[in-house]
């Protein structure tokens, strides 16, 4: 799976996740949901920042 792919799936379940949890349980899990936004935003930058420095050193040895 691509970076990018990878990116836009993460960026689809913190949203669906905030939706269902304003929508159908009127935000009582707000801090559960918002540390499992944390997370995947975090594994999102960590793998931004792996593929873009692969891409910078593969770049640098050509």
């Amino acid at each position: 799976m691509k970076a990018v792919n990878l990116m836009i799936v993460i960026i689809t379940l913190m949203h669906f996740s905030f939706l269902i949890n304003q929508t159908a349980f009127d935000g009582e899990f707000s801090g559960l949901v918002m540390t499992i936004n944390t997370i995947l935003f975090l594994v999102a930058m960590i793998t931004f920042a792996t593929v873009r420095n692969a891409a910078r050193k593969s770049k640098v040895t050509s």
